[in-house]
């Protein structure tokens, strides 16, 4: 049997979450031979590149990734992207790879001209685009639209990213799921730890803490149910990295709503016995997007059994289970309504086991593996 021979690129290491389940996960193919390439830098890529069977080649992008004031970080990739990628090029002539695929393309004013290289050599290339747009820009990257003219495939990870592409190139894009990639960490951290008893209902924000988030509205919605509602008996977590000017801004709105008796606020790195620790103990989740493409947070908050209130924006809603979600409108009043109305089907008893169940078994992380496989496959096949 002829191994498929994929290099597997991410310049930044943006995705470890994904990165890794899915290349462990290829790795076990007979006819799947993967070498990643990227960088770690972070206690995220570090944690994963620790638990998980995958060598990360760092000779290749490793040292700009070791510049810690981003600007001064910026500046340099400019020069040294381009040597990387001429290293990575003497690698590829060297090895032949089948396919090239990009988990994320870092900087594409220096990647279009060497995936025209690469091309040259006849090798396939495939794009993973996690968003259209860049989060927070207006328009695409220098050369990036050059690139998607050119690739392959793309993969998409929710119909909602597929639909911002120009229809011409419909053709070459996939969409494969984010997929419950966290099976791994869910089964190791769920054995060893145990709810804590609280009277509490509990809610609970997950991820990067960024303003496009809607951690603002939500604050708003926390107001609205505590001043305004009066109801006292419920506790908001929010918790992930933040920049250290938005968490004094965090803070202050906190604090000018009298709202520290019910608000836990952590703008830090969690590692995942931490992050799990706080989904084991959560009543429900809650992401009030105000922009979004797609998400992995709803599969950590499914696989422990947690209903969601969530806001109907980009991909979202393409990702959870009415079952057991609300899908809500990005204002402040439908954030609250939603959750009082999951509170209420949690007290009823109207959210089952078995809707938990019947959604993790529609989005396993090994049917999510087998259509990248199949997607290489029927891309050497033509």
């Amino acid at each position: 049997m002829k191994k498929i021979k994929v290099f597997f690129i991410d310049a930044n290491n943006n995705a470890p979450n994904t990165n890794y389940p899915l290349i462990e996960s290829l790795q076990s193919f007979p006819n799947i031979e993967i070498n990643f390439f990227s960088v770690l830098y972070s206690k995220s890529t570090n944690y994963y590149n620790k638990n998980y069977d995958v060598i990360t080649n760092c000779l290749f992008f490793n040292f700009v990734s070791r510049i810690n004031k981003p600007s001064l970080r910026r500046l340099v990739k400019i020069f040294s992207h381009p040597i990387a990628n001429f290293r990575l090029l003497c690698k590829v002539m060297n090895e032949k790879p089948d396919i090239i695929h990009y988990s994320w393309i870092a900087v594409p004013f220096v990647d279009y001209f060497f995936i025209k290289i690469f091309k040259m050599f006849s090798i396939k290339i495939v794009i993973t685009q996690h968003n259209y747009l860049q989060h927070n820009k207006l328009r695409l990257r220098l050369l990036e639209n050059r690139i998607f003219q050119i690739a392959d495939k793309i993969i998409c990870l929710s119909d909602f990213i597929k639909s911002q592409f120009p229809e011409i190139i419909f053709y070459k894009i996939s969409v494969i799921e984010h997929g419950n990639s966290y099976e791994k960490e869910k089964e190791y951290c769920s054995k060893k730890i145990i709810r804590k008893k609280d009277s509490n209902f509990k809610i609970l924000f997950l991820g990067n803490i960024r303003p496009y988030k809607g951690i603002e509205m939500l604050l708003d919605s926390m107001s609205y149910i505590v001043n305004g509602q009066k109801m006292d008996n419920i506790q908001l977590r929010i918790a992930g990295k933040c920049k250290p000017d938005y968490c004094e801004k965090i803070m202050n709105i906190i604090k000018a709503n009298n709202l520290i008796n019910y608000v836990k606020f952590e703008g830090k790195f969690l590692d995942y016995d931490k992050l799990f620790e706080y989904v084991i103990n959560t009543d429900i989740g809650v992401l009030p997007y105000l922009e979004a493409t797609q998400s992995g947070l709803p599969y950590i908050f499914a696989s422990l059994h947690k209903p969601m209130v969530i806001t109907n924006v980009g991909g979202l809603p393409e990702q959870v289970s009415t079952e057991f979600s609300e899908i809500v409108e990005p204002a402040f009043i439908e954030v609250a309504n939603g959750i009082f109305r999951i509170k209420e089907k949690i007290e009823d008893k109207k959210i089952k086991e078995s809707d938990f169940e019947s959604y993790l078994e529609k989005h396993r992380w090994k049917d999510t593996v087998y259509k990248y496989v199949n997607l290489y496959q029927d891309l050497l096949a033509k």
